[in-house]
């Protein structure tokens, strides 16, 4: 019996030391883990967000402090400007989780913020005393807090928020900030420039209709008969004419689905609109330097009438038929680029239908512009500012587009993929020069609506 005791016991503790060497080999074998600020510098605005990056997925939960010098600027809400979440004692705690690859934090503008020169905070990764991690190259991170910062060089993650990409981004390369919102908290942009002209909501794949009414209470349902076939993204069937009933992907005011608007709201025509949710009879018109609009349900006698004013700091007044006027972008002079999902002309038994295409970039048609390099005429690493003076810059909205990706096969098919045999040079509105490039279609974690592009500036 006690040889038999012996004999299970030396057996029970093998295969312990089995799993303990094989355990060891591993971890042993996982490369380290090394943590690094995405950027070394950032522009602060009205909120800014700055990532630590992770060389891989964390193996194991854990914490990141950073260290935090606000030189002159003092911390507080209520004061130069405060974080997200809170310093405490100068120090910010930063948990993560099992398979996190980055986390952040949020740097915002105080409500006493008021500064006579540039000034700036830093930010500092603090070594981990438990050996968790190791920093990177990028311990540092400098905020600066002023107008005349513009970022040499960044990488940036866009938040689609996921594979139906709910969100549309705004990015300020300058700044090196992003802007997040939803894609279907607005219908209409109402043109602040000299023009009255007002854009549908491509991003949401919104279409408009005209009718051969002026009477907004004289339509009913019974003039919609037959427009459930036709008002789709896509349409499939180019006999419709459905292409007519959104707006010119490239962004020209004179190829919108509401076309000029009409100085006297008596001529004004009734359009029904297709939206997310449920349909709407609109109508539109000028009134004095302003948009007057009334809009109902299609089966409501209850005419909701209101002014949309144009405001000169904006490219366009945002209007959304559930929640009246909203703020979506910002400033026209504070972002450079969209990416969100759009709606575009696409080419079917020799016309053009309304697709909507996911990961799609826009400019900003406030003085940006841009254009297409490919690798083969001059590798990304060699662009410099004298090869951007010999560009064609085009300030149509689709410069980019979706030609930074394949279209992919379609379902069942292959998926789209990066396309890496080109990039793009982008000048914005204060003449900065940057070339861009993508450098993931999908997240670190293969979802899609989570791209990644690197950019540096070329001269300014």
């Amino acid at each position: 019996m006690t040889n038999k005791l012996s004999y299970l016991n030396i057996s029970s503790l093998l295969v312990a030391l089995l799993v303990f060497i094989s355990a060891c080999e591993q971890e042993e074998s996982l490369p380290p883990f090394n943590v690094n600020f995405a950027n070394q510098e950032i522009g602060v605005t009205a909120s800014t967000a700055i990532e630590v990056v992770f060389s891989r997925a964390a193996a194991n939960d854990g914490e990141i402090v950073l260290q935090m010098n606000s030189g002159n600027l003092q911390y507080g809400e209520d004061n130069d400007f405060y974080t997200l979440p809170a310093a405490v004692d100068q120090q910010i705690t930063l948990p993560f989780i099992a398979g996190d690859n980055k986390v952040s934090f949020e740097i915002l503008a105080g409500t006493g913020l008021n500064i006579q020169q540039d000034e700036t905070i830093t930010f500092s990764l603090l070594n981990d005393v438990n050996g968790t991690f190791q920093t990177g190259q990028n311990e540092t991170v400098t905020a600066l807090f002023g107008e005349n910062f513009v970022a040499r060089e960044g990488t940036l993650e866009m938040n689609g928020g996921g594979e139906e990409q709910p969100n549309q981004v705004y990015v300020d390369l300058s700044k090196l900030a992003t802007a997040v919102v939803d894609k279907k908290s607005w219908d209409f942009g109402f043109y602040s420039g000299e023009k009255y002209r007002v854009v549908l909501n491509s991003s949401a794949y919104v279409m408009a209709r005209p009718l051969n009414k002026t009477d907004i209470t004289a339509v009913t349902a019974q003039d919609t008969v037959g427009f459930a076939a036709a008002m789709q993204i896509p349409q499939f069937s180019p006999a419709f004419g459905a292409i007519a009933w959104v707006d010119s992907e490239d962004g020209d005011l004179e190829k919108t689905a509401f076309g000029e608007i009409a100085a006297d709201v008596s001529n004004a025509k009734v359009f029904i609109v297709k939206r997310d949710g449920n349909w709407k009879k609109v109508k539109i018109a000028q009134q004095g330097n302003d948009y007057s609009i009334q809009y109902a349900g299609l089966g409501s006698d209850i005419i909701f009438n209101t002014t949309v004013s144009k405001d000169d700091n904006y490219n366009f007044s945002f209007f959304s038929l559930d929640d009246g006027e909203v703020s979506i972008e910002p400033a026209k002079d504070q972002w450079d680029i969209m990416y969100g999902t759009y709606t575009v002309g696409f080419p079917l038994q020799g016309t053009l239908i309304p697709y909507g295409f996911k990961d799609y970039v826009v400019l900003n048609r406030s003085g940006v512009s841009a254009a297409v390099v490919m690798e083969s005429d001059i590798i990304y690493d060699e662009f410099d500012a004298a090869d951007a003076e010999s560009l064609t810059f085009s300030n149509d909205l689709n410069v980019i587009g979706s030609s930074w990706r394949s279209l992919g096969a379609g379902p069942g098919g292959a998926p789209p993929a990066l396309n890496d045999d080109r990039y793009y040079v982008i000048k914005d509105a204060a003449q900065n020069v940057y070339k861009l490039k993508f450098t993931r279609l999908v997240s670190t974690t293969g979802e899609r609506g989570y791209p990644e592009f690197t950019f540096d500036l070329v001269s300014k």
